[in-house]
């Protein structure tokens, strides 16, 4: 009896529904995403003049917002409401159907532990629930009652197959980190990188570093060059501005000679960077990028003759 009587005698619907919260949670996290690409589109500060860089990085992040949302607000909203006289199912953000009494034809069991059950009618409509939402008892009972025979036969048939007894919680709590950390990672990479190179250009600043030591080296560009890249750099080491690489205006017939001279002539000396990244290197308590840096010019508190 208990819930079950309560849904088929009591004129108020019993809502069989998963939990909101981590429907909720994308929700925010995609409505910040579009924030975010808003903010991008309408604003040249970040980017000066690279407007391409500008154009497809923020409708990049607004079109992965988008589609979030979406997904995100039709889980939220994603229902079914029992009546003793009929099955109302909102289905994510399309209208809501109505199913009457003997019109379910067809049922199905999928998912991994065929923990997801699918009532079909004879029209083709229908409505998609897990045997662990909440209230899923209730809308058993509404079937038992009004979709006798098809019910009857599927339970038959779904005894034999292999089926989840208790819901998967820590499996399910670890596919939603998964899934959140890929999403925040794919979007800080691409076109986080991106954005973060054009912030730079457009926001270079001096920074004294003392360098200790300088070597030729050859890396994978990070920005622009395309996966797999390559070219020469030079590679510094420094007391107080960490591990740093240049790589602007450094060719294959100039490297040796730039990092010889400054591995011979180790002391402070001023470095134009990008903004953006030497600021995370400084704040950021995670691995980050390295600095973009532009040049290095004369040692401190050298003169010119």
């Amino acid at each position: 009896m208990g819930e079950a009587t309560r849904g088929a005698d009591d004129m108020r619907p019993v809502t069989v529904r998963g939990g909101v919260i981590a429907p909720i949670a994308w929700t925010a996290l995609c409505a910040g995403v579009v924030a975010l690409g808003i903010l991008l589109a309408s604003t040249r500060a970040v980017f000066g003049g690279a407007w391409f860089t500008q154009l497809w990085t923020s409708g990049l992040l607004l079109a992965f917002g988008l589609l979030g949302l979406f997904m995100s607000a039709g889980s939220i909203r994603n229902c079914i409401r029992v009546f003793p006289d009929r099955l109302e199912v909102v289905p994510h953000l399309r209208r809501t159907r109505t199913i009457s009494p003997g019109e379910l034809v067809e049922f199905s069991a999928s998912g991994t532990g065929n923990t997801t059950i699918r009532g079909r009618t004879a029209r083709g409509r229908g409505f998609s629930t897990d045997r662990f939402h909440r209230n899923h008892d209730v809308l058993v009972h509404w079937l038992e009652q009004n979709a006798t025979e098809p019910w009857t036969e599927f339970t038959a048939f779904f005894d034999k197959l292999t089926a989840d007894r208790k819901p998967r919680r820590v499996r399910n709590v670890l596919f939603s980190l998964f899934s959140v950390g890929f999403f925040v990672t794919t979007l800080s990479m691409i076109p986080g990188l991106f954005v973060l190179v054009a912030y730079d250009d457009a926001h270079q600043e001096q920074v004294t570093c003392t360098i200790t030591s300088a070597r030729a080296v050859t890396v994978s560009n990070r920005s622009t060059k395309g996966a797999g890249s390559s070219h020469p750099a030079v590679s510094l080491e420094t007391t107080d501005c960490g591990h740093l690489t240049l790589s602007r205006g450094i060719f294959s017939d100039n490297r040796d000679a730039v990092a010889r001279q400054y591995d011979r002539a180790p002391g402070p000396y001023r470095l134009t960077v990008g903004g953006g990244s030497f600021w995370l290197r400084q704040h950021a308590s995670v691995p980050v990028p390295e600095p973009t840096v532009y040049s290095v010019d004369q040692p401190v508190g050298a003169t010119t003759g």
